[in-house]
């Protein structure tokens, strides 16, 4: 065989281990995505209280608790168990739960409305849909607004609650100072706030200049009784209600009613999104490395050929 069809198959035999080996990268067993499609993001309760009192106070960072948000429905009988696992694996752990209601479309189910199903189908639709899920499927359930786990059906050997309480170990602090400040007074439907943060890079999962933030103030119901649900549950517990960005310092706000008891809190949810560098030449030479080689080869050996029926005529 000669030297040209010898490399030729080395060629592509290395390219073809190259991609191999990209593609072993990419696909995984993990029974989790990212929440959140092309970008590099997470979420974290800053502070709580009760909506039916007023109140003035201040929270820091370090004070901040994991959120942990999930996607039901009242119909939902695969909910059941996710959301069984998920109440024995944060037993022991300083979470807050919030579960958003599937609204759009929906006759069976109250509780949710355009503003809950807004955020969902927003920041973790497009996740869902390049997992080849539906943007609304529940039962989803999200860590720290990073992890995702969608549907009730653990990855052989394991539970489920071997597998949530894998993603909860795995959240780290929001790349922000722990000494950033947040600051409220809730009187008679007018909510005006500060926040005084700074930006921590070194707790960026990648390669990040700067990181972004923004605010939300969530209503959340304790529980309700709906017995008209044909999941057969009857009580439904942390229900989202409602949602709305803090765009401003200040605004006026009534909060919708609890359904049947006098259980609603609002919860201050903080978004954080890095901003990434864009790669160097000398970060980029890695990745190319072996397809240089190969191809320094492949181009040696189709000259030297060349050159040796050149000596032997001469």
């Amino acid at each position: 065989m000669e030297i040209k069809s010898i490399v030729t198959i080395l060629l592509f035999s290395i390219l073809g281990l190259s991609l191999g080996a990209n593609a072993s990268i990419i696909s995984s067993d993990d029974p989790w995505v990212d929440a959140t499609e092309g970008i590099t993001s997470g979420s974290t309760a800053i502070t709580w209280f009760p909506a039916n009192q007023n109140n003035s106070s201040s929270s820091t960072l370090d004070h901040a608790q994991t959120i942990i948000e999930v996607y039901t429905a009242t119909w939902c009988e695969t909910c059941i168990p996710a959301e069984e696992a998920l109440n024995a694996t944060i037993t022991d752990y300083d979470v807050k739960v919030v579960k958003y209601h599937r609204h759009l479309f929906e006759t069976e189910d109250p509780f949710g409305n355009n503003n809950t199903e807004g955020r969902w189908l927003s920041r973790y639709g497009p996740s869902a849909v390049q997992a080849d899920f539906n943007a609304r499927t529940p039962p989803t359930v999200i860590f720290g607004g990073e992890r995702m786990h969608i549907g009730s059906y653990p990855t052989a050997g394991v539970s489920l609650e071997e597998e949530y309480s894998t993603s909860l170990d795995s959240i780290m602090r929001p790349p922000i100072s722990n000494s950033s400040e947040f600051t409220f007074t809730w009187e008679d439907g007018t909510f005006e706030w500060s926040w005084n943060w700074e930006e921590d890079t070194t707790a960026c999962r990648s390669n990040c200049d700067s990181i972004s933030t923004e605010l939300y103030l969530m209503i959340v119901e304790e529980t309700a009784f709906f017995p008209e649900g044909s999941n057969g549950e009857e009580y439904y517990h942390r229900i989202l209600r409602d949602v709305i960005p803090l765009g401003s310092s200040s605004i006026d706000y009534i909060p919708p009613q609890a359904w049947d008891e006098d259980d609603v809190s609002i919860l201050i949810v903080m978004d954080w999104q890095e901003s990434q560098s864009e790669e160097t030449f000398l970060e980029v030479i890695p990745s190319l490395a072996v397809e240089l080689v190969v191809l320094s080869l492949v181009f040696t050996a189709l000259i030297t050929p060349t050159e040796a029926k050149k000596r032997r005529v001469q």
